[in-house]
C-alpha cells in the first residue's frame, strides 16, 4: 500500500462500502474472499433492479407488440419467480446466475427505452418480451413446481436460462411454443411435435441440448464454469442467436484446455485462479482458429458479468494468461458499477471533454475509461508472466520473459499517460497502486534474447501507433518542406497534435510472430523457410526481423515500401532491423517522432520534389548535415 493510501485506510466509497483497504488490494490482485462475494453480490443487486424495470414496462410493451393472441403477462411471470423462490431459492439463483439472462434483460430495458442499442436485436418485440417467461419455466423447472407457460422460440429453440435449449419444435423463424412442467416431468410442445425433458438436465438428450459443465472446475459449494454453445443471448455484438454447431470432439478440447489451465493457475497463481472462479460462470466459445501462440480473440462485456467468449488458445499457458486477462476485467466491471473511478463531469457538471490515449496494447487510441480497463487487465497478466517464469525453464521460459518484458515497457508507459488524466480520487489511488506495483518489475532481470524482441516489439508498435494518429499542422510541414527543397537547416520541430485514423491501421504481424517463435520456435522456423519471394513482404519481413536476420528483414521492408510507398510501416520496420550501434540519429528520431517525417515528406511531394529517404529526411530534421 502506497503512504497516502494507507492514511485513507478506513474511507469507504460506493453503496456497498468498498473500503479503501480493498480496493488497493484489488488494484495489484490481492482481492479477497470477501471483496469477490460483494462484487458478485452487486451485481445480483443490479440484475434485480434491471428486472424490477422491465416489470413496470413489458406488459405495456406487450400491449403495442400487437401480437395475435396477445403476450403472456411479465406480472404472471414475475408471480410463478416469485413462487419458485419461496419453495426452492436455489432453483431461481441458478438462473439469474446465468450471464446471459442480464444480457437479455439490459438489452431489452434500452429497446424499451429507444435506445439505440436496443436496435440491434432481429427478434420481434414479442419474443424479446417473452423471454420473462422462460426465465420463469426455467426456474419451475428446476424446482418441480407445476406450471404450464408460453414462451418464444427461434426457428424452434426454446431457451431454458440456466440450463440449456430445447428443440426443435417448430420449423418457423419465430413462433410460441408450451412448457408443461409437473413433479414427474416436463414437456415442451410446438408446431413439430413435444420434447420431452430428462430429470436431470445436465445431460444432453434427443431435443436437448445442456449448457455443457466444465468438469472438475467446481469449487466447494459452487458449481463449476460451463461452456455455452445455445444461449440466444450469448454473443456480444449480436442476437438472438441460434445454437452453435460444436461437435462433442471440439468441446471436449475445450475442457481439457480449461481444465490444464485453471491446474496452472491453481499451481502459480492461486489468487488468480480464486478470482477467475469467483467471477467467471460461463465461457462462449469463439469461431476463430486456434492460435499460434499469439492471436487469441477474447472479450467481456458489461451486459453479461460472469461470461467470457474467447476462441481456442494455442495452449494451457496462453488459456491461462486469457483468462487472468478477462477475470480481471470482470473484476474491475464489478468495482466500476460501485466506485466511480473517472471523473465524467466538471464542477459546475458538465460533461469533461473525452481526452484520448495510446494504450500500448492498442492500435487505436482509446477513451480513459478503456485505458484504464487495458492497465488493469494487462497488469494481471504481468502479474502471471511474472510469476510463470520462475516456475518454467528453456523455451517456455524464454516465452515467459518475453511476455513480461513486454507489458512491464508497455505498463510503465500507459500508468503514466492514465494518471495525467481526471480520476476521481478513489481511481487516482487505484491506479497509483497499479503504477508502484509495475515500478518495481523495472529492475528485475531478463534474459538478454527475449530483452531485446520485446523492446524491439514495444517501439515498434509505439512508433506505427504515433504514425497512424499524430499529425504536425500543415503550415509548419509546408515550412520544413520549403527548407529541405531550399538545402537550409531544419527549423524547430512543432508539437504533434492527435489525429484519429482508424482507416489506417492494419492487422498486427510482428506480435504474433514474436509470441510464435517464442511458443514454438521449431515450427516458427519451418514456417519461415516457407516464405517464397513472391508472397507478402510484410510478413517475410516480419519473420526475418524476428529472427534478428537484419539482411532480410531489409529486403522485405523494402519490397514493402515500393509496393505501398505511403505506409510509413516498412521504414520505421526497417530502422528497427538496424542493430542498434548503426542506426544514427536519424533512425533515433525516425523512431520518435515518425509523424513528422511522414508529414514532411508529403509536404515535399506536394510542393514538387522528390520523395525524400525516409532516414535521410530524419536525420536532416534531427540536425544531422545530410
Amino acid at each position: 500500500m502506497t503512504a497516502p493510501a494507507a492514511t485513507e485506510a478506513a474511507r469507504t466509497w460506493g453503496v456497498h462500502r468498498v473500503s479503501s483497504k480493498a480496493l488497493l488490494a484489488m488494484a495489484v490482485g490481492d482481492a479477497g474472499e470477501a471483496d469477490l462475494r460483494l462484487l458478485r453480490s452487486a451485481q445480483r443487486s443490479r440484475l434485480l433492479l434491471v428486472l424490477r424495470a422491465l416489470l413496470d414496462h413489458v406488459d405495456s410493451a406487450a400491449r403495442r407488440a400487437r401480437r395475435p393472441g396477445g403476450v403472456p403477462s411479465g406480472q404472471d411471470a414475475w408471480r410463478l419467480l416469485s413462487e419458485v423462490q419461496g419453495r426452492d431459492p436455489d432453483a431461481v439463483e441458478t438462473v439469474l446466475a446465468d450471464p446471459t439472462v442480464m444480457a437479455w434483460a439490459l438489452r431489452l430495458l434500452r429497446r424499451l427505452g429507444d435506445s439505440p442499442a436496443g436496435t440491434v436485436s432481429t427478434a420481434p418485440l414479442w419474443a424479446d418480451l417473452g423471454q420473462f417467461q422462460a426465465l420463469a419455466a426455467a426456474a419451475a423447472l428446476r424446482a418441480g413446481v407445476p406450471c404450464v407457460v408460453r414462451v418464444p422460440a427461434q426457428r424452434g429453440a426454446v431457451w431454458l436460462p440456466g440450463s440449456g435449449v430445447v428443440g426443435p419444435v417448430s420449423r418457423r423463424a419465430w413462433s410460441e411454443a408450451e412448457i408443461r412442467v409437473d413433479r414427474e416431468h416436463a414437456v415442451v410442445q410446438g408446431d413439430l411435435g413435444q420434447v420431452r425433458l430428462p430429470r436431470q438436465l445436465t445431460r444432453a438428450a434427443p431435443g436437448w441440448r445442456p449448457l455443457k459443465a466444465v468438469p472438475g472446475l467446481s469449487s466447494g459449494t459452487e458449481p463449476g464454469p460451463w461452456l455455452d454453445t445455445v444461449s440466444p443471448y450469448r454473443d456480444f455484438e449480436r442476437y438472438p442467436r441460434s445454437p452453435g454447431r460444436s461437435g462433442d470432439g471440439r468441446l471436449s478440447t475445450w475442457e481439457v484446455r480449461l481444465a490444464d489451465a485453471y491446474a496452472l493457475l491453481d499451481r502459480e497463481a492461486p489468487a488468480d485462479a480464486a478470482t477467475l472462479r469467483a467471477l467467471v460462470r460461463a465461457f462462449v466459445p469463439r469461431s476463430f482458429r486456434t492460435a499460434e501462440g499469439g492471436l487469441v480473440a477474447s472479450a467481456s462485456s458489461l451486459d453479461a458479468f460472469g461470461a467470457v467468449t474467447l476462441s481456442m488458445p494455442h495452449d494451457a499457458t496462453q488459456t491461462a494468461a486469457v483468462l487472468v486477462h478477462e477475470a480481471s476485467h470482470q473484476q474491475l466491471n464489478g468495482l466500476l458499477a460501485l466506485v466511480p473511478m473517472v471523473q465524467v463531469s466538471d464542477a459546475s457538471g458538465e460533461p469533461k471533454e473525452r481526452r484520448l490515449h495510446h494504450a500500448p496494447w492498442r492500435s487505436d487510441p482509446r477513451p480513459v475509461l478503456g485505458l484504464l480497463h487495458g492497465v488493469f487487465a494487462f497488469a494481471g497478466v504481468g502479474r502471471f508472466w511474472r510469476t510463470h517464469r520462475r516456475h518454467t525453464t528453456g523455451a517456455e521460459a524464454d516465452r515467459a520473459d518475453f511476455e513480461f518484458a513486454v507489458l512491464r515497457e508497455q505498463l510503465r508507459d500507459a500508468v503514466a499517460s492514465l494518471l495525467a488524466d481526471e480520476l476521481t480520487e478513489p481511481g487516482r489511488m487505484f491506479v497509483t497502486e497499479i503504477a508502484g506495483m509495475v515500478g518495481t518489475w523495472q529492475a528485475e532481470e531478463i534474459e538478454a534474447g527475449p530483452r531485446a524482441l520485446a523492446g524491439h516489439y514495444c517501439a515498434l508498435r509505439r512508433a506505427v501507433w504515433r504514425a497512424r494518429h499524430l499529425e504536425i499542422p500543415g503550415h509548419a510541414a509546408d515550412r520544413l518542406a520549403a527548407a529541405w527543397l531550399a538545402g537550409a537547416a531544419a527549423p524547430a520541430l512543432p508539437e504533434s497534435k492527435l489525429r484519429p485514423r482508424p482507416d489506417l491501421i492494419r492487422l498486427d504481424t510482428f506480435g504474433p510472430l514474436a509470441r510464435f517463435r517464442m511458443a514454438a520456435p521449431a515450427a516458427f522456423a519451418r514456417r519461415r523457410l516457407r516464405q517464397g519471394p513472391d508472397g507478402d513482404p510484410a510478413l517475410r519481413a516480419g519473420y526475418a526481423a524476428v529472427a534478428g536476420d537484419a539482411e532480410q528483414a531489409a529486403l522485405g521492408y523494402a519490397q514493402w515500401a515500393a509496393e505501398d510507398p505511403e505506409d510509413p510501416e516498412p521504414w520505421l520496420g526497417a530502422a528497427l532491423a538496424l542493430p542498434e550501434h548503426a542506426r544514427g540519429a536519424g533512425a533515433v528520431l525516425l523512431l520518435d517522432r515518425p509523424e513528422v517525417v511522414d508529414g514532411v515528406r508529403r509536404a515535399v511531394v506536394t510542393a514538387g520534389g522528390v520523395p525524400p529517404a525516409p532516414l535521410a529526411l530524419a536525420g536532416w530534421l534531427g540536425g544531422v548535415d545530410t
